[in-house]
C-alpha cells in the first residue's frame, strides 16, 4: 500500500448525542490476539521530542553506532534541578541520518534515522533500590527516562512536581479504554499487572506517599484474567458507561479533583525506569479496524514507521482513515512513513467514518454536560462564532484533555475538539 492511498487528512470523530456516548466496543479481536512486537523492516526514524518542551540536541553524528538505551539526543537547558531531558536510541544500531520531520501529533522537529545492527551490544542499564532512594533521586530518575504518559500526552515529571505543588497525594492508575477499539491500557494491566503496581509505588515515594486507585473499563466484550483484580494495597474500580468514563470516575470517587490520573503504561515505564534502569522507548499499541486482517495489541518502538506496522498486522483493504488514536478524538495521518511515538495508545484503520452535516451552535449545552473538566465549552462556542478568539480562550482552554466527548455529543456537527485545541495553543501562548 502507497502513503498516497491514505486519502484524508482530518481530525478524525464519530459523533452521536445524548449526556454520553454510548459506543459500540470492538475491543475483543485485538485483545484476545496475544502480545506481539512489531518487527522493523529498513530503519526506525526517532523523534527528538521532549515532553516538557525542551529544545534538543542530537548527540551522536551521521555514521556513529548508537546502543541500546543510549543518549540520542539531550535538551540545551535543563529542567528545573534535575538537569537535561534526554532521548534514548529504542535498539542498537547505526545513526544514518538526522532530519526535520513535519509530525502529525509532536509538531516540527528532528528524527534520529537509525539502522538496526545486532552486533551493537546494549548500554548496560543500571538497576536502583526504591528505598535506598531520596525523593530527589526518584523525581531525577523518572525525568531523566523520559516518559510522556499516554492517557494525556502529558510529561510524568511535570504531572508528579504539579501534584506536590499542590500536596495531592492521591493516584488514580488509569486503564479507562472507553472508546470503541483501544484496549492497551486493559492489555498492560493483564500482562504487566505488577509492573503498574510498582509503578504505583514509585511515584507515591515521589509525592511523599498516599493512597491509590485503578480504574479499570469493564467492558462485556473483554474478560480479563481473575489475577487481574488482585493488585494488593491498590483498589481496583471496575468502572462501566458511557464515554468519556474518566468523568464518571472522578465525579464518584474525586469529587473534589484532588487525585492524580497516570496512564497504566506511564506507571509501567515509571517502575522499568527506577527498578530496571530502562527509558521509556516503546509503548503498547492497540492496532485495529475495519482495514485491519490481524487486530492485536503491540509493542512498538519509538520511532516505528507507520508502514512497517501495517505490513506486520495486515491490510485487508484500502484504508480512508489511518488515525493514531482511536475514532473518538484521533489524528488522521497521510504519510505512512510517519514515526510512532512513545505514548501512542492505538493505531486505528477505516475505510469509513459517519460525520454529520454541521449548522451553527445551538446552545444546547450538551458539550459541558460531558466534559470531564466541566468547562464551559458552549460559551466559548459563541464567541468563537463571532470571530473573539481570545476571549474565546479565557473559557478555560489550557484546562481542555482533547478528549473528544465535546464533538462526539454535538448535534450540529461541530468539530469542537479540535476548536478547543487551537484556544488551548493560544492561551499557553499568552500564559
Amino acid at each position: 500500500m502507497k502513503a498516497s492511498e491514505v486519502i484524508k487528512g482530518i481530525r478524525a470523530s464519530v459523533f452521536n448525542s445524548g449526556k454520553y456516548v454510548d459506543l459500540e466496543q470492538h475491543k475483543e479481536p485485538a485483545f484476545s490476539a496475544p502480545l506481539s512486537s512489531v518487527q522493523i523492516r529498513d530503519c526506525i526514524y526517532v523523534p527528538l521530542f521532549d515532553p516538557c518542551g525542551g529544545r534538543m540536541i542530537p548527540i551522536p553524528r551521521k555514521g556513529d553506532r548508537c546502543a541500546r538505551f543510549s543518549p540520542l539526543a539531550r535538551t540545551r537547558t535543563a529542567f528545573r534541578e534535575m538537569g537535561p531531558s534526554w532521548v534514548m536510541s529504542p535498539i542498537s544500531g547505526y545513526v544514518e541520518d538526522i532530519v526535520p520531520t513535519d509530525h502529525p501529533i509532536l509538531g516540527r522537529l528532528f528524527c534520529v534515522v537509525v539502522r538496526p545492527d545486532s552486533s551493537v551490544p546494549p548500554l548496560p542499564t543500571v538497576q536502583h533500590s526504591l528505598s535506598s532512594m531520596t525523593t530527589e533521586g526518584v523525581l531525577r530518575t523518572i525525568h531523566q527516562a523520559g516518559i510522556r504518559d499516554e492517557f494525556d500526552g502529558e510529561p510524568l515529571i511535570g504531572k508528579i512536581l504539579h501534584a506536590r505543588d499542590h500536596n495531592i497525594r492521591e493516584i488514580a492508575a488509569i486503564a479507562l479504554d472507553d472508546s470503541p477499539y483501544i484496549s492497551s491500557a486493559l492489555k498492560t494491566v493483564s500482562e504487566f499487572g505488577r509492573d503498574v503496581t510498582d509503578g504505583i509505588t514509585v511515584v507515591l515515594k515521589a509525592i511523599d506517599g498516599g493512597g491509590a486507585r485503578l480504574a479499570i473499563y469493564n467492558c462485556d466484550e473483554v474478560h480479563m484474567h481473575p489475577d487481574a483484580d488482585k493488585f494488593g494495597f491498590v483498589k481496583p474500580v471496575r468502572m462501566s458507561g458511557g464515554f468519556p468514563l474518566i468523568s464518571k470516575f472522578k465525579r464518584q470517587y474525586y469529587p473534589k479533583g484532588d487525585f492524580l490520573p497516570i496512564g497504566v503504561q506511564a506507571l509501567r515505564a515509571a517502575a522499568n525506569a527506577l527498578l530496571r534502569g530502562i527509558p521509556q522507548t516503546n509503548s503498547i499499541v492497540t492496532v485495529s479496524g475495519e482495514c485491519i486482517k490481524h487486530p492485536c495489541n503491540a509493542v512498538i518502538v519509538n520511532g516505528t514507521p507507520l508502514e512497517d506496522v501495517l505490513r506486520f498486522v495486515g491490510v485487508n483493504k484500502v484504508p480512508n482513515y489511518v488515525i493514531f488514536g482511536d475514532t473518538m478524538n484521533g489524528v488522521t495521518v497521510t504519510d505512512l512513513q510517519t514515526p510512532v511515538p512513545v505514548g501512542t495508545r492505538a493505531i486505528t484503520v477505516m475505510h469509513s467514518l459517519r460525520p454529520p452535516a454541521k449548522t451553527s451552535c445551538t446552545r444546547c449545552g450538551k458539550c459541558v454536560t460531558v466534559c470531564p473538566m466541566g468547562l464551559p465549552v458552549y460559551l466559548a462556542m459563541r464567541h468563537v462564532e463571532r470571530g473573539e478568539e481570545e476571549a474565546a480562550a479565557s473559557f478555560g482552554a489550557e484546562r481542555c484533555t482533547g478528549c473528544g466527548a465535546c464533538s462526539a455529543v454535538c448535534p450540529s456537527g461541530i468539530e469542537v475538539s479540535d476548536i478547543m485545541r487551537r484556544l488551548k495553543k493560544k492561551r499557553r501562548s499568552q500564559m
